[in-house]
């Protein structure tokens, strides 16, 4: 149909400018020099604006109703294509160009404010230009609400990464999995008192663990070194990944004294790699072809981090590897000791260093403070000692300082309000499709222990990957599962592991 293929050519140079605009963003954190940071910033601003005006062109506007008339003669793909432009035109045209123009520049403005201020462990460095990201992204929001039915601002940000998901339901979610994730903190983190410590922080040269990590990549199918690589890994003071199908690009952050950082961070985004790179190429220019959330999303990246990453299995086969290329460093610690020192309980105040028993509950401290705040239950001034509190009574741990408290974490200064949920959705999500796959290959954790990870990663690319946007997520999951969002195989996963390793 000659009106549908015009839109498909519309709708592909948006997404190679969008995609473009990314692989600067990835350069923004990792490679630019800060004298270029503001210069960045107007560049940014002006591509924000050709996007948005490229998004609500009203020749793209006038296709979209023409096809919308003759539905009926389209089939279930194109019919899904259209819908989601529908949403994405009509989000677009809602919000202001100089609000989004705004909030690009905002965001780089934001940025800069919390490096400085995790820097200098000063909160009040980062608050006020926090205070102002979050008023434009309040009224983009509102332009939202309409369109994507939702109750509140707050729901509107939300559905941008995981759609047709309220926060009263999340809300209900997350209450239940807080109520069972706690004791069972408890009872593992007393039982891994004994376990050394010296394990984990022994001091490993960046350069070896920027070569472990090219190592993992390749296991788990992440080609950065071929000459037909599609990947590529770069350094910066937050580990993300950025990227389309055939350019995907990792940045991890490493510490010298403690290598299980950056083995971790970079097999969490080598599982968001992967994902990127192996959606439905026949839909690649489509947003058909995209993700459809953040939370499936993560539960990509959260299953090849934890499930495989930290199994039992896996290191069965990786450990003779990992002791060659960090020459020798580990080769007094067995396979067994080695497994209850990555999986040890123990409450710690910073996100990205938590286990993955008590990692849910450093997102549900996030969400209960993003709810409340546009809620207007608290102000920002009062997030920091929120904070505290929370970390206290859900955790045990004492927050002192800003730098390891509300700074470590990029996502406020990125305007990505909304998006802490899908960590614990992937976490939720992971175990339902994990369920699922151990009907479908039962023995797919012997093959981990043969080096055989393309098995299970296969089955993703082919149950989940490829299905890219054509469902919503709660439409997706059921489809694979047959089950609505639950946490009960999440618990059950949990429990098992842990007693296994612990007793």
């Amino acid at each position: 149909m000659e009106t549908y293929n015009k839109l498909l050519e519309m709708t592909k140079e948006i997404i190679q400018f969008e995609t473009g605009i990314r692989i600067i963003r990835w350069d923004l954190q990792t490679h630019i020099p800060p004298k270029g940071m503001k210069q960045r910033g107007e560049q940014l601003a002006l591509m924000g604006k050709l996007l948005h005006r490229m998004s609500t062109d009203k020749e793209r506007a006038r296709l979209v109703t023409e096809l919308e008339k003759k539905f009926d003669m389209l089939d279930d793909v194109q019919r899904r294509e259209v819908e989601i432009t529908r949403k994405k035109l009509d989000i677009d045209s809602k919000i202001p160009e100089d609000l989004v123009a705004a909030e690009s520049k905002q965001r780089t403005v934001c940025t800069t404010a919390w490096k400085r201020g995790k820097e200098t462990n000063n909160w009040k460095l980062f608050e006020s230009e926090m205070a102002t990201s979050l008023d434009i992204l309040k009224k983009i929001a509102e332009n939202m609400m309409d369109i994507v039915d939702a109750d509140t601002s707050y729901d509107a940000l939300m559905d941008y990464y995981e759609p047709r998901l309220s926060s009263q339901q999340l809300s209900r979610v997350f209450g239940d999995l807080r109520k069972r994730l706690i004791p069972l903190v408890r009872k593992f983190s007393e039982r891994c008192k004994e376990i050394p410590s010296d394990i984990t922080s022994r001091s490993v040269p960046i350069q070896i663990q920027k070569a472990l990590v090219t190592d993992l990549a390749k296991v788990i199918g992440f080609d950065t070194t071929s000459e037909n690589a599609g990947g590529l890994i770069a350094e910066s003071e937050h580990a993300f990944t950025l990227g389309y199908y055939d350019d995907v690009r990792i940045a991890i952050h490493y510490t010298k004294d403690d290598v299980f950082k950056s083995v971790f961070s970079s097999l969490h985004e080598t599982g968001h790699a992967i994902h990127n790179q192996n959606q439905n190429q026949d839909w690649m220019w489509m947003y058909l072809g995209q993700k459809c959330s953040t939370g499936i999303g993560e539960s990509q990246s959260r299953f090849t981090e934890n499930v495989i990453g930290k199994s039992p299995e896996f290191w069965e086969f990786y450990k003779s590897r990992f002791d060659k290329i960090t020459k020798g460093r580990f080769d007094d610690v067995s396979t067994q000791e080695l497994l209850k020192a990555i999986n040890q309980v123990r409450p710690t105040k910073i996100r990205v260093m938590a286990d993955e028993l008590t990692y849910s509950l450093h997102i549900i401290i996030r969400f209960e403070i993003e709810y409340d705040l546009f809620n207007e239950n608290i102000s920002i001034s009062e997030i920091p000692e929120i904070w505290k509190e929370k970390f206290e009574n859900y955790l045990g741990v004492q927050v002192d300082n800003y730098s390891e408290g509300v700074l470590q974490d990029v996502h406020w200064a990125w305007g990505l309000w909304g998006y802490f949920p899908s960590y614990t959705l992937g976490d939720l999500y992971a175990a339902m499709l994990c369920e699922t796959m151990s009907k479908s290959i039962p023995e797919w954790r012997n093959h981990l222990a043969e080096g055989n990870i393309a098995s299970p990663v296969q089955w993703m690319i082919e149950n989940v990957h490829k299905k890219s946007n054509r469902y919503d997520p709660a439409d997706m999951i059921k489809k694979i599962t047959g089950k609505s969002l639950t946490a009960d195989p999440f618990i059950k996963y949990l429990d098992e592991k842990y007693s296994a390793l612990f007793g």
